[in-house]
């Protein structure tokens, strides 16, 4: 039997459960093309991935961007249960996916912004829903070369119910344009960037902001600071909850609360934090604490379960004279390491193993 001649009930039960493959093949589809644009669909579906017991993330790994589940059914007393596999490769941006390498991926709302590669020859954006639309391309105003600092990030503008990009670019980050995806177009902001940030990792979006960690200049102090898409302004530096350390990584918890991993310098030791609340003044609760050893060099990180303390985190081993690399994925609670899963070999990029927690939206793109 043609799966189109399947009983309504039964293709969505079939959907719930083979969430990578319809995200693959529905465009070959009507029927399940239509059932996208359904929202009772989409509330069911994420009230099934809900009850699995399973959580999704986003994974950006040779270019491309994969859909990755996590299972956590049997923890119980720090004893192992715990499954992760790579579900699938979300390749259905369109014809052009080939030829449209992603090397940075920003997540808000089930929206992502899909970066390309710089010096290629289609340097573009596109922002996407991969659950239910097509993907929205964009050109950048202008474009940036090799060796130029660039930083995006996506966000969401309450007052206007838009969504929105914001670019910086330049030698210090110092030119600004924003993306208004209601009007099509972009415009530069009357807003200006501390010109004493000498580093700024890529952000993480909670709510109306994008968060970054970044560096003084002069005192080299580190902290944390914000972008409001509503306001358009910058907000105040927010003080981490610790002073000496390797690394450092930024996550989002329940699209409540902001996650910083950090790795000690002067010891192997690994602790992710939570904020209790952020602004006006941010307050922080330790979530983990464990011991590394061997020290690896992670990536990202992701807070799986807050219960249950249990987070994954991303590591990227280079492999000798930088023709390879591998990825590897960590389950880790508050004795160690529960698993480690080999996400196996990928050609050498200077890209990091990119992992962001994700559940389905039914926001439309114009």
């Amino acid at each position: 039997m043609m799966m189109s001649n399947l009983p309504q009930d039964l293709v969505e039960e079939i959907l719930y459960e083979n969430s990578a493959i319809y995200l693959q093949k529905r465009s070959i589809c009507k029927n399940w093309n239509a059932l996208s644009k359904d929202p009772i669909f989409t509330n069911n579906y994420i009230r099934n991935v809900a009850a699995s017991g399973e959580r999704e993330f986003l994974m950006i790994k040779e270019f491309s961007v994969y859909l990755v589940g996590v299972n956590l059914h049997g923890i119980q007393n720090n004893n192992v249960g715990l499954s992760i596999k790579r579900k699938g490769r979300l390749i259905s941006m369109d014809n052009t996916v080939r030829r449209f390498c992603i090397s940075q991926v920003f997540h808000c709302n089930g929206l992502l912004l899909c970066v390309s590669g710089k010096n290629m020859d289609n340097n573009r954006l596109a922002v996407w829903n991969p659950y239910c639309c097509k993907p929205k391309w964009i050109k950048p105003t202008r474009y940036t070369y090799y060796g130029t600092a660039e930083r995006f990030a996506l966000g969401y503008d309450k007052s206007c119910g838009s969504h929105k990009i914001l670019r910086l670019f330049g030698d210090n980050l110092n030119n600004i344009e924003i993306y208004d995806l209601s009007s099509n177009s972009w415009r530069v902001p009357n807003v200006t960037l501390e010109r004493d940030i000498v580093y700024m990792q890529q952000g993480v979006s909670l709510k109306e902001k994008t968060y970054w960690y970044a560096r003084d200049k002069e005192s080299e102090d580190k902290y944390l600071f914000s972008f409001d898409f509503t306001r358009e302004r910058f907000g105040p530096r927010l003080p981490l909850p610790f002073m000496y350390f390797d690394d450092v990584s930024l996550s989002v918890v329940k699209e409540e609360q902001l996650a910083v991993l950090v790795k000690r310098w002067d010891t192997c030791e690994m602790e992710i934090w939570v904020t209790d609340k952020i602004e006006p003044d941010v307050s922080w609760s330790r979530f983990l604490k464990v011991d590394i050893k061997p020290r690896f060099d992670f990536a990202n990180f992701a807070v799986i379960d807050v219960e249950k303390k249990v987070a994954l985190v991303f590591d990227k081993n280079e492999a000798e004279k930088l023709q390879s690399s591998y990825s590897i994925a960590y389950i880790i609670g508050e004795k160690g390491c529960f698993k480690e899963v080999d996400l196996g070999e990928s050609p050498y990029t200077p890209l990091s193993c990119l992992a962001c927690s994700y559940v389905p939206s039914y926001v439309q793109l114009k």
